[in-house]
C-alpha cells in the first residue's frame, strides 16, 4: 500500500505530513506538480477556472508516469489512489 505521495507503508514518512514539491509545471490554467523522481510517481493536478468573476478551484491527484501526467486519470485528492 501507498499514501497518496506514493510513499511505501513501510516507509518512515507514510502518511505523515505533506513533502516538498519535485517538479511544478504551469500551464493556462492548470498546474501539475509531482514529489519524487521515480518513474510512477503521484501527481497533483490543480484546475482554476473562473466564471461570473468567481474562481474555483480543484485539486486532483493521479498516480503515473511525469510523462503522462495531461492524460491520467484524475480522483479528488483526499481520495485513496487504486
Amino acid at each position: 500500500m501507498k499514501d497518496k505521495y506514493g510513499r511505501k507503508e513501510n516507509s518512515l514518512y507514510f502518511r505523515q505530513g505533506e513533502l516538498e514539491p519535485y517538479i511544478v509545471e504551469e500551464r493556462s490554467g492548470v498546474t501539475y506538480i509531482c514529489y519524487t523522481d521515480e518513474p510512477q510517481r503521484a501527481i497533483r493536478r490543480i484546475t482554476e477556472t473562473t466564471s461570473e468573476g468567481v474562481t474555483t478551484t480543484v485539486i486532483e491527484i493521479a498516480y503515473g508516469a511525469w510523462a503522462d501526467r495531461t492524460t491520467l486519470t484524475y480522483r479528488p485528492v483526499n481520495s485513496e489512489l487504486p
